[in-house]
C-alpha cells in the first residue's frame, strides 16, 4: 500500500517554541515516510515573514497553511478562526487525498472530528485534559461554559479513531472513564542532538570526593512560572537547598515577569545575589542547561495534570541533569524515582522537604548519575522514538506497511 498522506492541525503559531519542538521536529523526521505532509497553524502576528517561513517548511517537506487568527475578538474570534480553519482543512483533505488528520489539542480536535469519515482517520493528540486545565487556570470560570467545553472534549475522546496521551496515568484515566478508542502513550519528546550533557563536571569542589556542604551547586529552572506552576514553593525549596549548599546559585530561564519572579524569591528568603533571572532564546536553552547540576520542575498537581508531561523533564534528563519535581504530575514520579534520576516531592508537605534534600545529596554523589539521566532520556524521550511511534499509529489507522517506520530518522 502507498504511504499515508497526513494533515497536522496545531492550534498555535508556527513560531511557538512548543510547536517547533513538538510538531515541526516530528514532521521533519516523518515526512520521508509520508506521501504528503500538511500543517495548519493559527497565526496572530501579522508582521512575521510568512513567505520565508513557508519556503523553509517546504524545503523540509512540510506544506504549511497558516490561518490568520482574530486574536482581539476572544470567544467570537475562536469560532471565526475555527470556521476558517475548517474550510481550509476540508479543501486540503479533498485536494490532497488526506488519509489521517492529526489534531494537537482541543481546538484542532474539534476540526478533526468534523472532517473524519470512512476514508479519513482522526488522530486526537490530546496533550492533556483540556477542559479541566482551563478550569484549573481560571480561563473557564462559568460553570455552564465548563460543562459545554467538557462535553465537547468527551465527544473527541469518543469519536477519535485513535488517541495519543502524554502519560500512562492519562491513558489510565481515560480507560477508567470508559473511553474505548485505542490509546498510545507518547510523551513530550526532546531532540537528543540539541540537548546533551556537558562532558566536564559542573559542580566545583575544594577536593575530590562526594559533594559537601561547602560545594557550590548550580540549579536551573527553565520555562514559564505563571499559572499552573508553583513559583513560591520552588523558591522556598531553593532556600532550603542553600542550607545544604551555602554557595548554591539559581538560574531562572523564563519569559515570566521578572519583578514578580524576584519578588517571589525575596518572599522565600532567597538572597538576590544567588539568583539570576533571564529570558533566553529557545536555541540558547541547551547550552544553559549544561551549566547546571540540577533541574527544577514545580508544577501545580491539579486533577488535570494526570495527563501532563512537562517538556522540561526530558530536556533536563537529556542534558544529564537530575530533576527535583512535584509529584502528582503525569508519570513524573515514576520516571524519577524508579530510575533514580531525581527526587519527587509533595508540594503541600514542606516538612518532608529536608528529607528530599538529603536524598538529592545522596544522588549527586553517584558518579553514574549523569550518564543514567541521559540513558533514561534516550529510552523515554527520544524524538526519533516518538516519530517512529507516530508512524506506527498512522500505519495502524490506515493499514500501511509497518516497514515505513524504518525511514524515520
Amino acid at each position: 500500500m502507498t504511504a499515508p498522506s497526513v494533515l497536522y492541525i496545531a492550534s498555535a503559531s508556527v513560531s511557538d517554541p512548543l510547536i517547533v519542538s513538538q510538531v515541526i521536529r516530528y514532521l521533519e523526521q516523518m515526512q520521508h515516510s509520508l506521501t504528503s505532509c500538511h500543517l495548519i497553524t493559527f497565526e496572530r502576528d501579522r508582521s512575521q515573514d510568512f513567505s520565508r517561513t513557508a519556503d523553509e517548511l517546504l524545503a523540509a517537506g512540510i506544506h504549511w497553511h497558516p490561518i490568520h487568527a482574530w486574536s482581539r475578538l476572544r470567544s467570537v474570534g475562536f469560532w471565526l478562526d475555527r470556521s476558517r480553519a475548517l474550510s481550509c482543512a476540508r479543501r486540503i483533505v479533498i485536494r490532497e487525498g488526506i488519509d489521517v488528520i492529526h489534531c494537537r489539542s482541543f481546538l484542532a480536535g474539534t476540526l478533526g472530528r468534523k472532517l473524519k469519515n470512512k476514508d479519513v482517520r482522526f488522530l486526537y493528540d490530546m496533550r492533556g485534559l483540556w477542559s479541566l486545565e482551563k478550569r484549573d487556570k481560571g480561563t473557564i470560570r462559568n460553570p455552564y461554559l465548563f460543562k459545554v467545553a467538557h462535553g465537547m472534549e468527551q465527544k473527541l475522546f469518543r469519536d477519535a479513531d485513535h488517541i495519543v496521551s502524554l502519560t500512562h496515568q492519562g491513558k489510565r484515566y481515560l480507560i477508567e472513564a470508559g473511553v474505548r478508542v485505542p490509546i498510545d502513550v507518547i510523551p513530550t519528546c526532546v531532540d537528543l542532538q540539541r540537548f546533551q550533557p556537558q562532558r566536564d563536571p559542573v559542580v566545583k569542589q575544594s577536593s575530590p570526593g562526594p559533594i559537601s556542604n561547602e560545594s557550590s551547586l548550580n540549579v536551573v529552572s527553565a520555562g514559564t512560572l505563571g499559572a499552573g506552576y508553583l513559583a513560591d514553593e520552588m523558591f522556598r525549596f531553593c532556600a532550603l537547598l542553600r542550607s545544604k549548599w551555602p554557595a548554591a546559585s539559581f538560574r531562572i530561564l523564563t519569559a515570566s515577569n521578572r519583578e514578580q519572579v524576584l519578588g517571589s524569591a525575596a518572599n522565600a528568603g532567597l538572597a538576590q545575589s544567588s539568583l539570576h533571572v533571564s529570558k533566553v532564546a529557545p536555541d540558547e536553552v541547551p547550552l544553559e542547561l549544561t551549566q547546571a547540576d540540577v533541574g527544577l520542575c514545580f508544577v501545580n498537581p491539579t486533577a488535570a495534570k494526570v495527563a501532563s508531561c512537562p517538556t522540561k523533564l526530558g530536556e533536563y534528563l537529556a542534558s544529564g541533569l537530575p530533576v527535583v519535581a512535584t509529584g502528582g504530575v503525569g508519570d513524573v514520579t515514576d520516571i524519577l524515582e524508579k530510575n533514580h534520576v531525581g527526587v519527587s516531592i509533595r508540594h503541600d508537605d514542606e516538612s518532608s522537604w529536608p528529607t528530599a534534600v538529603q536524598r538529592l545529596a545522596m544522588l549527586l554523589k553517584d558518579p553514574e548519575l549523569k550518564s543514567r539521566c541521559r540513558r533514561i532520556a534516550e529510552l523515554e524521550f527520544g524524538l526519533s522514538n516518538g516519530a517512529r511511534n507516530y508512524l506506527r499509529i498512522y500505519d495502524q489507522m490506515t493499514g500501511t506497511s509497518p516497514s515505513l517506520q524504518r525511514k524515520a530518522a
